[in-house]
Order: C-alpha cells, then sequence, then structure tokens
C-alpha cells in the first residue's frame, strides 16, 4: 500500500473507537442467534433494529439547534461541497426542499421538531416517530443534524478523511470498474442545469463515498442500485458526514442486499404475497394466475426508492427519514400497499406477465405517499414479518418449484431446437442413392461408346 493509501487507513484507524462502539452495535443486530446458527433456515430470524424506543437521543450532549424557518427556506444553493441545483429558486420543479419555501404544513411540522429535538430527555422512539409522521424532518438542513442520530453516530467525533483520491486502489479493481459505469448513469441525481465540472465534482465523490465504505468493510459487496442510495446520502450529508452515514446505513439496512448472492433478497420478497394474501387476497390470486413473482419490487427494495425518485428529491428524501425510523423491511411493506392501491389499474391491464411485470415496474408520479406511508405502517403493526414468516416460506417454495419447471421447460426446448437444427443440417444435403449413381454411369458410359463407335466408322469411311 502507498503512503495515500496509508493516509486513508490511519485516518480511518483515528476514528475507531467511537466507530467500533456503533458497529458493533448493529453488527449485533444481524448476527443470529444460536438456535438459527445450528439451521439453514434464513427465516429463523428477522432483522430488527435492536436499539429500543426507550434510548435517549442526546446521551452525547446537549440537544443541537436547528435551523429556522427562515433560514431553512433560503439556504445556499451548495451544501457541503455538493451541487443541488443551478435552477431559479422559483422553480417548484427541482424537488429540492431546501430551495422551494415552506407551506404551512412544513412551517407547522419545522415548529413541532423544534420543539421536539429541544427536549434533552428526547427519546429514539420520538425521534423516530418525527422522521416518519408527516412532511418527516421537512428540510435537508434538518437531516444533516437528525440522520446521524437516527443512526446513533456522533457529530463531533466524525474524524475527517484524507487520501480519499486513491480509496479506489483498495478495492478489486472488477468492483470499481462497475461502480464507474453506474456512477456515469446517476446524473439524474443532479440538476440537469449542472456545470460539466460540477457533474464530475459530483461523480468523484459519489465513487468516493462508495468505494471508502467497500474499503472498510470487505465483507459487504457492492450491488447495482447501491450508488443510487449513496447518492442521496451524499446530497443531505456532504462527503465527509456522508461517510459515515452511508456507512452505518449500509450495515444497519443493507447488508441483506450486499452479500455474495442476492438469495436473501428473492425470498424476503415474498413478504409482499404473503401482506396481499392477507389486505388483497384476489389481486394475489391475479398476480399468481400471471405466473408473476413480486421480484417486480427489487429495485424499490434496494435502493429505497432512489432510483426511481431521483429528481424528486422533496419525495425522495422525506422517505428517507421514513425508512431511516423504521424496521429494516419496512420497504416491503410500503411495496404492498402499493401494488393494493393500484390494483384497479392491474386489473384492467392485459392478463398476462410481460405486461402486467411492465405496469408494476413502472411507479407513478402521483401516489398519495403521505397517506400509503401511514398505510405501511399500520400493516407492520398488524402483521409483523414475525408472524407472516411461515407463509413467506411457503411461497418461495412455489418459487423455487416453479423456477425448476421453467429451467426443465427452457431445456426441453433447447434439445428440442439442437435436434431439429441437425435435421435440418441432414436434410440439406442428401446422398444420391446407388441405383440412380448406377444408371448414370451406364449412360456415361454408352454415350462414350457410341461416340468412339461413330469416330470409328467415319475413319473407316475415309480409308
Amino acid at each position: 500500500m502507498d503512503a495515500e493509501n496509508e493516509e486513508v487507513q490511519s485516518a480511518a484507524d483515528a476514528s475507531t473507537p467511537i466507530e467500533n462502539r456503533n458497529r458493533n452495535k448493529i453488527r449485533r443486530r444481524n448476527l443470529p442467534s444460536e438456535s438459527a446458527r445450528k439451521g439453514d433456515n434464513l427465516f429463523d430470524r428477522v432483522p430488527l433494529v435492536i436499539l429500543p424506543d426507550s434510548a435517549k437521543v442526546w446521551y452525547d450532549g446537549a440537544p443541537e439547534r436547528i435551523p429556522d424557518v427562515i433560514d431553512a427556506a433560503t439556504s445556499s444553493k451548495q451544501q457541503n461541497g455538493v451541487v443541488l441545483t443551478h435552477e431559479d429558486e422559483n422553480c417548484e420543479s427541482n424537488g429540492n426542499a431546501s430551495m422551494e419555501p415552506l407551506n404551512n404544513r412544513e412551517r407547522m411540522k419545522m415548529g413541532v421538531i423544534r420543539g421536539s429535538i429541544a427536549n434533552p430527555e428526547l427519546t429514539l422512539g420520538e425521534l423516530r416517530l418525527l422522521g416518519c409522521s408527516s412532511e418527516g424532518f421537512v428540510n435537508d438542513d434538518i437531516r444533516r443534524i437528525l440522520w446521524p442520530k437516527l443512526l446513533r453516530l456522533v457529530r463531533e467525533e466524525f474524524t475527517p478523511v484524507n487520501g480519499l483520491e486513491t480509496v479506489h486502489t483498495c478495492i478489486p479493481n472488477e468492483v470499481y470498474q462497475q461502480i464507474l459505469k453506474d456512477v456515469a448513469r446517476s446524473g439524474s441525481h443532479i440538476s440537469q442545469n449542472a456545470t460539466e465540472k460540477e457533474t464530475e465534482s459530483f461523480q468523484e465523490q459519489l465513487t468516493q463515498l462508495m468505494c471508502w465504505v467497500l474499503h472498510r468493510h470487505s465483507e459487504l459487496n457492492y450491488y447495482q442500485g447501491y450508488n443510487d442510495v449513496a447518492a442521496t446520502v451524499l446530497l443531505v450529508m456532504g462527503l465527509q458526514a456522508g461517510l459515515y452515514v452511508l456507512e452505518s446505513i449500509s450495515l444497519e439496512f443493507l447488508e441483506r442486499f450486499m452479500e455474495k448472492t442476492m438469495e436473501k433478497v428473492n425470498q424476503e420478497l415474498f413478504y409482499i404475497f404473503a401482506l396481499l394474501e392477507r389486505v388483497h387476497p384476489t389481486l394475489l390470486e391475479h398476480l399468481e394466475n400471471v405466473e408473476l413473482f413480486p421480484h417486480f419490487a427489487l429495485a424499490e427494495y434496494t435502493t429505497w426508492y432512489a432510483h426511481k425518485y431521483a429528481e424528486n428529491r422533496t419525495l425522495l428524501h422525506r422517505l428517507f427519514d421514513y425508512f431511516l425510523g423504521s424496521p429494516p423491511l419496512m420497504p416491503l411493506y410500503l411495496s404492498t400497499v402499493i401494488v393494493a392501491h393500484r390494483a384497479t389499474e392491474i386489473f384492467n391491464t392485459t392478463p398476462d406477465m410481460g405486461h402486467t411485470h411492465k405496469i408494476l415496474c413502472t411507479l407513478p408520479d402521483d401516489l398519495p405517499f403521505e397517506t400509503l406511508l401511514v398505510e405501511a405502517k399500520d400493516l407492520y403493526r398488524q402483521y409483523p414479518p414475525e408472524s407472516i414468516n411461515n407463509d413467506v416460506r411457503d411461497y418461495d417454495h412455489k418459487r423455487r418449484i416453479k423456477e425448476q419447471e421453467w429451467k426443465a421447460k427452457a431445456e426441453a426446448s433447447r434439445q428440442e431446437r439442437e435436434r431439429q437444427r441437425k435435421l435440418k443440417i441432414v436434410q440439406s444435403t442428401p446422398r444420391i442413392s446407388y441405383r440412380i449413381r448406377s444408371y448414370k454411369t451406364i449412360t456415361v458410359v454408352t454415350i462414350l461408346a457410341l461416340g468412339i463407335y461413330a469416330f470409328i466408322r467415319s475413319s473407316t469411311g475415309l480409308n
């Protein structure tokens, strides 16, 4: 490792005490129990946030002050070195919560947040409720203070990391190359009016952010979609604080997505079917009849909707408020209520796998998310993951059987195509039968004999 890489490592080592404390807290949450270790059943444990709601938010010091409403509504166009937008402040299409004037509901929520976090006895449960309730944390200025608190990070102990320019050399090159490709496709996260220099700066910081986390935790594997989560963190937190926030999110919420395979994630997607069985059995029957699995929700689940709603920052950052204050499986509950909400649209679609899958993969821009978020939380209370594990296991078993059937049909089809191909080759070069070949030989010999006879006759006549 060269000198610059050693600088990255030394900077990481300098923050060991606080990070170890936070990381151990998170890793314990994901460690399986003794009974789970003895078996291979992935449903023996359900990933739930271990910290109780009664934990104190300000365990590390006095409450922090949040910006005043007027400050939040007129924050600068560039935050933490990351360009957020260059559109006119009166334009409402940029989706940037920090640039748009606050409406009455947002101003009221800001007042509630300010009064709540001024309380030195504020609990983690109350903070989670603030993020999950209507309007979320309202503004990115507040999120920069409260997201780390949701993750139990101490802002004052965020050790600045140097040498990020070469951190990519600490991860496998094939992973780095894939990151570069995905970062190049992350343009929807920044303003369309950003200059070339600003775009390059954003992409460089986004690459450094992900490479640093992957370098710090070699057990985590990069997956496509991780760049969308990282881009959202970068835009809110900036690079230096974003390093620790993304690290904590990766360990606490995204760890299942970052295993060597997505098998566990494929299984968890069937929570959608198990929940639909309870809230809309007719719709579930329709999806099963067209032989559709719930993998249409994979992108939303693994990116927290950051890929779909990258251009709508107001909505996307509000969704992150909600997910950071919820158990890790909550995105699946949200997907369930969204599918149920779109039941009429699905029933009116051509009843086949292709058309139905296309509809479900295309989320409308006008979904009533505040209502859907409340419904998702109520659904979680009514049917927590541990109460439907058996059904999820059954649906996953059906999936395996169906996939085996599809593979068998595909193999039979392949073999039939190969047989037909060989048959065509044989038929395209037919062999002449022996009898036909004999007749041709006799004909040629006869013609030659007649020619020789005629030649001899003509020669004799001349003599």
